[in-house]
């Protein structure tokens, strides 16, 4: 197996932040045979693993990543009646735009959120009217605990509010399976463009994770919350809460991951102070969250 196992590769150009020291280990994997030699490669020397897709959504901090980074590179993709099934590492909105091109949606609102359809089910991605696990027939899995893929359902992964299982094991998609809408390509273009449309709209561009915080149940947004609480506009070296958007935090040049993450820290007491509420975080920040 031709597989190179870099060291001391910078995590900035392969985070959405642009921030984040060095992984110790770094790797590409393109099929779930290299994604398990990768997985025994951390577990035979005992160190930590992230899998990581398009890193829209963690934040490395300064110190990286004492650990293996495997990359999640794996791209096939399969289309059979109202079914398609795609392997981790595919970008969800290339996802999404292929598969309207063969008159199939349902997962409108998705495109254009940055990530992989691997990330997708980790974090059960979607927006208020869908979400990845609405469409999910099965997936298989890298279980934790064993060197054979898995065929699970989707009541095997626990979702709820941006969340699965996997975030707390170590499980690894390999490819998942999804039921989509059958109708006009014409029709789902249209209705991509609108979420875009909406989306550019309302949130911020730049280098950003997007949502930082997860939607506490009780109260209309993230967004809210912190704008109430007058975080619009905190600023922490090159790290600021945008104007446009409270729950997003931008690099507006050289930030480093201390400047967002005490950014963040600012915002979530500012919200406590304020609302009794502890926000909890829908980046995932590593090695360890101090949230």
């Amino acid at each position: 197996m031709d597989l190179q196992v870099k060291e001391n590769i910078s995590l900035r150009e392969f985070t959405t932040f642009r921030t984040g020291g060095p992984a110790k280990y770094f790797a590409e994997a393109k099929t779930a045979q290299e994604m398990h030699y990768l997985r025994e490669f951390a577990v035979k020397r005992q160190i930590p693993f992230v899998i990581l897709g398009m890193g829209s959504n963690v934040l490395f901090l300064d110190e990286g990543y004492p650990g293996l980074i495997i990359h999640n590179k794996m791209s096939r993709m399969q289309i059979q009646g109202d079914r398609v099934t795609v392997e981790g590492g595919v970008n969800l909105t290339k996802m999404i735009l292929i598969a309207a091109q063969h008159n199939l949606g349902g997962l409108s609102g998705l495109a254009n959120i940055p990530g992989t359809v691997g990330g997708a089910v980790y974090g059960n991605a979607g927006i208020p009217d869908v979400c990845i696990s609405d469409v999910l027939t099965h997936a298989v899995i890298l279980p934790g605990h064993g060197d054979k893929p898995v065929i699970v359902g989707p009541e095997y992964f626990q979702f709820g509010y941006r969340h699965s299982k996997l975030k707390k094991n170590k499980d690894i998609v390999l490819s998942a399976t999804l039921k989509m809408r059958m109708e006009p390509s014409v029709k789902i273009r249209a209705e991509i463009g609108q979420y875009i449309r909406e989306r550019a709209a309302k949130q911020p561009v730049g280098n950003t994770c997007g949502s930082f915080f997860k939607n506490p149940s009780q109260f209309p947004s993230a967004g809210w919350l912190i704008d109430q609480a007058g975080c619009k506009g905190m600023q922490e070296g090159d790290a600021i809460v945008s104007p446009k958007h409270a729950n997003f935090i931008i690099n507006t040049g050289n930030a480093a991951s201390k400047d967002i993450l005490t950014l963040a820290l600012k915002i979530h007491q500012k919200v406590k102070d304020k609302f009794n509420v502890n926000m909890e975080p829908e980046v995932q920040i590593l090695p360890l969250s101090p949230f």
